[in-house]
């Protein structure tokens, strides 16, 4: 295990680097220089020129980098381009404050988040477990800043319960954004938590557990729980990393001095030194909580703990072992096999059997069959017959309805053979029901007609409450997209100084702002940048991620080495820190916000997508393709790529919510779409300096980034649903 740390230790170099010269080579890539601001008409040319070489804006761009670079290696992150002060010093007053905030919101979320994941887990399916899902889902669609808005509206503002921000009241100041913080992480984690739960709840040793009388509590806690830790303290290692890098948002939300606060205004202030400190320093905290709940997977599950032996550790053990099981060479025989309490002996198969008497009423029973061979006569042909969508019963019939069946089931998908002609096969009267007969088996074979795999997929999706309730939102979003280029720019620009602040009535169903336009209409006309640039965001991110995992899992050795350190690089940098640079050097537009969204989200894809690539790549299909000649390129885009697209198609759906959350993240923080434009995350910004008069400004739009990203992450899951094969009936 030793050697496992210091390995992933040492890579912390090549990533330190990697990402500091692609933060600093897009700083110096944007128009402009610190000088610029600090330049007067008084200023003669040789003054100008003084000042551009106390920053070294004479030398190259990479000279700077060196000399940053040189710095770093004696541990100086440089002397910030603004404040003048040590950039060490700015960031370590500051992350004692992003400390406390994000173990707070990691033990409130997982307090209250694991208990509820697994409550919902015990009764799937139930009132219970759906509220349980719904409240998740909707936690994980609202936008952190939305959230602390509300919690400032109603504690700080009209309760007056809690100070408004900064943490000038100790643990008074903490309680707003710790819960905020947590809120989303509790959705998360009690997501995770249940499905977990759900993978082992109907396990043989939980079953094996009871049956020797073990305490209902010490079976879910001990022997439940404890096999489903590992994806559980991934979400909440994931979720710790984020905090520690700097909530950005929550942060901003609350005046909280904390690093994420810190590097929103470096990136504001074009300070490349500050920026690039905070940069480096995040990135080596979220490696560092990395490698920490991997090294705790060790302590969960020992079959990890045994991926990290040694090689010579291995090889001792395994010669202990045989030495203790050849004792013959001591003269002793080796111990008999010690057989489990649990286990039971292998003495045949149950199989359930069903006779049809000479009167025609079905005889059902189990029977225990211990020897295949004693049976004097073969086993009776047996049919499947669904009942009620669900279970199946399996029964058996005499060689004359067999056939029948048979013929119908060849006959045009079933559409041949009458339920008259399967009656009178069998000896029953048309009026016996399936308790006291033979099934109507032309219904049932209808039901289950074969159908094609995107049908499959279709019918499973019909089925899915949730699915066809994301869809029709989906729907009405489309709608009021196609309504809003039928709006003016001037309607939604021009307003009326006597209707300031108007609350919500029959003229104006949300109300106006704070020069008298029409919110309404304004939000509505809002949908265009949102979906636009979740759309759009998305395609980037599944083009080049795609592209490049298909690639990666295909080829492998050096080309997949190459590829997912790369992925690793940009995946260590925070994304809503690597999207305020991208911003800030392309420039405030909606193009550009959707490039700064679209990076941020291709080592996702490129991650899904080559997983799923390494289990295809070898199969028989891939080989055959290989022997009649075809070319790489083409095997990988129409024979591989094409029978792994399922993780990358929810994928899709879920970076769809996640890439409108982070927009309006990036737009409520100042870096998205440039005003007048309404973008939801824009017109929630301008309206938090009006909360106390005008609320509504700011609760509908966000309403409509939840009820959008709910929208998505519902047809998310019921597309995973649909697509994974254990989840058929």
């Amino acid at each position: 295990m030793l050697r496992y740390v210091i390995k992933r230790i040492l890579w912390l170099i090549p990533v330190i680097i990697a990402v500091s010269f692609i933060v600093y080579s897009l700083l110096e890539l944007a128009p402009g220089t610190i000088v610029d601001a600090m330049i007067n008409s008084n200023m003669t040319q040789a003054d100008i020129d003084a000042l551009r070489s106390e920053y070294n804006l004479d030398r190259s761009m990479f000279y700077r980098y060196a000399l940053y670079m040189f710095n770093l290696i004696r541990g100086d992150l440089g002397v910030s381009d603004v404040t003048k002060m040590r950039v060490w010093d700015m960031y370590i007053t500051r992350l004692p404050h992003t400390l406390v905030l994000s173990f707070a919101a990691l033990v409130i979320g997982t307090v209250f988040a694991v208990p509820l994941g697994i409550f919902a887990a015990k009764r799937a399916g139930k009132l219970a477990d759906n509220i349980t899902t719904t409240f998740t889902l909707i936690g994980m669609s609202m936008p952190a800043f939305w959230v602390g808005l509300l919690l400032l509206l109603l504690f700080a503002l009209q309760l007056q319960w809690l100070p408004a921000g900064d943490n000038r009241h100790g643990l008074r100041s903490l309680i707003l954004p710790a819960v905020c913080s947590a809120l989303i992480l509790m959705a998360t984690t009690t997501r995770q938590t249940r499905s977990s739960m759900l993978e082992v709840l109907n396990a043989d040793f939980l079953r094996t557990a009871r049956a020797k009388g073990v305490p209902e509590k010490a079976v879910i806690r001990r022997h439940a729980l404890g096999n489903a830790w590992i994806p559980i303290l991934t979400t909440l290692g994931t979720a710790l990393s984020v905090q520690l890098a700097g909530a950005v948002v929550v942060e901003s939300v609350f005046t909280w001095p904390g690093v994420g606060r810190m590097a929103a205004e470096a990136v504001l202030a074009r300070d490349v030194t500050a920026t690039l400190g905070c940069v480096i320093m995040t990135t080596i905290l979220y490696v560092l909580v990395q490698l920490i709940v991997d090294l705790m997977y060790a302590f969960i599950d020992p079959r990890i703990k045994a991926q990290y032996t040694t090689k010579k550790r291995k090889k001792r053990a395994a010669i202990a072992l045989a030495g203790r099981a050849g004792g013959d060479s001591y003269g002793t025989s080796a111990p008999d096999p010690v057989v489990p309490d649990s286990a039971e002996p292998d003495t045949g198969v149950t199989v359930m059997t069903a006779d049809i008497d000479e009167g025609g009423s079905l005889l059902t029973g189990t029977d225990h069959i211990e020897d295949a061979s004693e049976q004097d006569a073969p086993a009776p042909d047996i049919y499947a017959a669904a009942v009620k969508d669900e279970y199946v019963v399996a029964t058996a019939v005499p060689a004359e309805v067999s056939s029948v069946i048979s013929a119908a089931e060849t006959e045009d998908g079933n559409e041949k053979a009458s339920a008259a002609e399967t009656k009178q096969a069998s000896g029953l009267s048309g009026k016996e029901t399936p308790d006291g007969g033979a099934p109507e088996f032309k219904s049932i074979m209808r039901q289950y007609k074969k159908r094609s795999q995107m049908g499959d997929i279709f019918y499973r999706i019909r089925k899915n409450k949730g699915a066809m309730v994301g869809l029709l939102i989906f729907g009405a979003l489309l709608l009021l997209l196609i309504g809003s280029f039928f709006i003016s720019w001037e309607s939604i620009t021009y307003g009326n100084a006597r209707l300031r602040f108007t609350p919500p009535n029959m003229q104006f169903p949300f109300g106006t702002d704070d020069n008298g336009r029409n919110s309404l209409l304004r939000v509505i006309y809002g949908t265009r940048y949102s979906l636009v640039i979740g759309f759009g965001a998305v395609a980037i991110a599944a083009f080049f991620g795609v592209l490049l995992g298909s690639i990666a899992g295909y080829y492998g050795r050096l080309t997949e080495d190459i590829i997912m350190r790369v992925s690793d690089v940009i995946a260590s940098i925070p994304g809503i820190l690597l999207g305020m640079v991208i911003v800030t050097v392309l420039g405030h537009s909606l193009r550009n916000l959707i490039i700064a969204v679209g990076v941020t989200a291709i080592p996702v894809f490129i991650r899904i997508t080559r997983a799923s690539i390494l289990t295809l790549r070898n199969q028989e299909f891939v080989e055959a393709a290989r022997a009649i000649g075809l070319s790489n390129v083409r095997i990988i885009f129409t024979q591989v790529l094409t029978n792994g697209l399922s993780p990358v198609i929810v994928m899709v759906t879920a970076s769809l919510g996640i890439s409108i959350i982070i927009a309006a993240s990036l737009s409520f923080l100042g870096f998205g779409v440039p005003v007048p434009h309404p973008e939801w995350g824009a017109l929630i910004s301008a309206g938090r300096d009006f909360a106390r008069v005008a609320p509504w400004l700011m609760f509908f739009p966000g309403l409509f980034i939840m009820i959008t990203v709910l929208a998505f992450n519902l047809l998310g899951d019921g597309l995973r649903d649909a697509l994974d094969p254990k989840l058929k009936k």
